[in-house]
């Protein structure tokens, strides 16, 4: 299916952006376009998230942790926690003084 640029000067904008990036008329059209919608959706997005009370957002994050202790399977593993000396060995320094205390 074909594109019919009416407009003269959005037609050299787009044949001159092409030739800058050594790519073809449609692919420029493709690439722009779908930088454009990305651009909206990150930016539809951030009104969401800026339209939602802390408590939303928590809630959602909350929920969303949920779902993906549920779709990896860490909620049927216990939930123990661990000692300082298994935490900090998790992250070794180096040093043994600091290391095998």
């Amino acid at each position: 299916m074909g594109i019919f640029i009416k407009n003269p000067e959005t037609e050299r904008v787009v044949r001159e952006l092409a030739a800058l990036r050594g790519d073809t008329i449609t692919g420029v059209i493709d690439s722009v376009t779908r930088e454009a919608l990305m651009k909206s959706r990150e930016e539809e997005l951030r009104r969401a998230r800026a339209a939602m009370s802390p408590e939303e957002r928590l809630a959602k994050m909350r929920a969303s942790t949920e779902h993906f202790r549920r779709i990896s399977g860490l909620d049927k593993l216990p939930n123990t926690p661990i000692t300082k000396a298994e935490w900090d060995a998790l992250w070794p320094t180096g040093i043994p003084e600091i290391d095998n205390s």
